[in-house]
């Protein structure tokens, strides 16, 4: 019997196609099977976490902002505490760090932050620019905050200016 090349062509397809259904039920249950009983199946949907925060910021202005709002947001499904935030000015290799102490003259930290709650805090930026003047120098920014039991949460970097 001769085969044609259309018809070779579609076994090839089929092939191929049950080859990597294959592989992906294979993959699947060694994935499952790999974290015991309690492990789950390979999913496309966002998984959520016990404890995770979410930290945004937003500047007033494109370039050389003057406020940063930062909020963070409990994205889990406990509540969570926080330490106060460290502010990471940036700079080419080089990074300076702030730990917030006070807002408005009270000691907040640690706040605790429930299920889908947020919290909000404004940054001026001058306050930092008056006491290390390099710091005007810093091209970008970033925040983490740590949990009680030492999880490290951290925003996207921004760009606070070009060079």
């Amino acid at each position: 019997m001769v085969l044609t090349n259309f018809e070779l062509m579609w076994m090839k397809w089929i092939l191929i196609i049950i080859v990597l259904v294959v592989g992906f039920v294979i993959f699947n249950r060694t994935r499952t099977f790999s974290k015991g009983p309690s492990g789950k199946k390979m999913s496309f949907r966002k998984r959520t976490k016990p404890y995770a925060a979410e930290i945004t910021l937003r500047k007033n202005r494109m370039l050389n902002p003057s406020n940063i709002e930062m909020a963070v947001s409990n994205t889990g499904t406990k509540e969570i505490d926080l330490y106060a935030p460290v502010i990471i000015f940036k700079r080419w290799f080089t990074k300076r760090k702030f730990r917030v102490l006070k807002v408005e003259h009270s000691q907040i930290y640690p706040i605790l932050l429930e299920k889908g709650k947020a919290y909000f805090l404004d940054i001026s930026l001058e306050q930092f620019y008056e006491t290390v003047p390099e710091l005007q120098l810093a091209c970008r920014m970033s925040i983490e905050m740590k949990d009680l039991s030492g999880k490290i949460f951290k925003s996207r970097t921004i760009r606070l200016k070009w060079f």
